[in-house]
């Protein structure tokens, strides 16, 4: 994170206006050695001034009049005058935050301000090195002022306009030197403080470009396919346990599904949009009034457990009732499929209404020339689950739990010679 915005030397665009600035510099030392000439000498105390503010440093540094630098820093818990520890501190304490006020106003002052600013600056009392800042501030300030009237005292014109075009010559080797510098990958004035978690989060980064665009498809690919392989054992795992438990029940969903399909998918909808309501309404009715405070002790846990149960079930039940409309369709050579199931019906069912995923996560791991195909496959692969939760939700209500399933219209009688399937006696 950069702390101080500061011209780097290193950059192009500095390299290219720094005659430009030159040439500036030469033009104000002209005009300053005129106005001089006519006006009477102005003390400069403070030639140039630096202030960089961070959350474990906060320093700054004086070039004087006279040719005396100062520089204070409190940084890592440490005071330090020109490289040497003086004292320490911590950090929000009275010293740390009294300093950090004197550098953000030092911001917003001019160069006619700044040495007022800091000799008026007070260290808080019962700090050592607090002290010791105000002494050497003062000091230093006290110093300089003295040299700076020496210099206006004793400096006619002439020798205020040679020694502004020392000056500009002292810059120009200074640019020099910095180009120099900066060809060799350094940046003057600018601080950076990174922390471990960005560089960490880089790192990844770069990890992951390094990384092959097609083994990471494939990768990702499998990863999905895995877990989806897993949501598959889960679902035909408990639909295994309702068939086990109450087989008749799963089937008289499922025939409502089969049977009703349309009048399940608008119940189913409306059921679901209207869960959350009927919740809150609930909560608040029997929260309001003292008898319903002991039912809503049971209201809260047990009316989500069974939204989930109703909709797990409905689930199931039209993953049994696609398996056994599959297993209808006389697949050619299938002695087996006589043998069908309700775990067969269940097993196929819910690879049905999973297998749009598949597709998908297979598509994925051939490249991104397919991103249509695969956004298409995923589209109609989340339709396909709302449309399997809505229908199932609305057989459940409908049938009761399956304990009232919907019969077959005549019409929907099968006319067909074929023996129908045979299924295994109930377990």
């Amino acid at each position: 994170m950069c702390r101080s915005m500061r011209p780097s030397w290193s950059d192009p665009l500095a390299r290219r206006t720094a005659p430009l600035l030159l040439a500036v510099l030469l033009a104000s030392g002209a005009i300053a050695s005129d106005a001089r000439a006519q006006a009477p000498a102005r003390e400069a105390v403070i030639l140039s001034s630096q202030v960089s503010l961070s959350r474990d440093e906060a320093f700054l540094f004086l070039e004087l009049a006279g040719g005396e630098t100062l520089a204070i820093a409190l940084r890592d818990g440490r005071v330090h005058v020109n490289d040497e520890e003086v004292g320490r501190y911590r950090r929000g304490d009275p010293l740390d935050v009294a300093w950090r006020d004197l550098l953000e106003d030092a911001l917003d002052a001019s160069d006619d301000q700044l040495p007022a600013l800091l000799v008026e600056w007070s260290a808080p009392s019962g700090s050592e090195p607090g002290l010791r800042l105000d002494r050497t501030l003062e000091e230093a300030l006290g110093r300089a002022v003295a040299a700076a009237r020496r210099m206006a005292a004793s400096s006619p014109a002439g020798e205020t306009e040679a020694a502004l075009r020392a000056r500009i010559a002292e810059l120009e080797r200074t640019v020099q030197e910095l180009r120099r510098r900066g060809g060799e990958g350094r940046s003057w004035g600018i601080r950076y403080e990174i922390d471990d978690d960005v560089l960490r989060d880089l790192a990844r980064d770069a990890g992951r470009r390094a990384a092959p665009g097609f083994l990471r498809r494939v990768g990702s690919g499998i990863s999905n396919l895995l877990s989806l392989l897993l949501t598959y054992g889960v679902l035909v795992a408990l639909g295994f346990a309702i068939v086990f438990f109450g087989r008749r029940y799963l089937e008289g969903v499922a025939d409502t599904a089969r049977h009703a399909t349309l009048r399940s998918g608008i119940v189913g909808l409306a059921a679901l949009f209207l869960v959350i309501p009927i919740f809150l309404v609930g909560t608040l009715v029997l929260a309001i009034s003292i008898v319903g405070i002991p039912a809503l002790l049971v209201w809260l846990p047990v009316f989500p457990a069974a939204t989930v149960a109703a909709l797990v079930f409905g689930y199931l039940g039209v993953a049994h009732a696609s398996g056994e409309a599959l297993a209808e369709r006389r697949f050619a050579g299938g002695d087996w499929f006589k043998r069908a199931n309700s775990y067969y019906y269940v097993m196929t069912g819910v690879g049905l209404l999973l297998a749009l995923y598949a597709a998908s996560f297979v598509v994925e791991m051939a490249g991104p020339w397919l991103e249509l195909v695969r956004g298409l496959l995923m589209f109609l692969a989340v339709m396909l689950t709302i449309a399997a939760t809505a229908i199932g939700l609305g057989a459940v209500l409908i049938s009761r739990a399956g304990t009232r399933p919907v019969a077959p219209s005549p019409l929907e009688e099968p006319t067909s010679t074929t023996p129908p399937i045979e299924e295994e006696g109930d377990v």
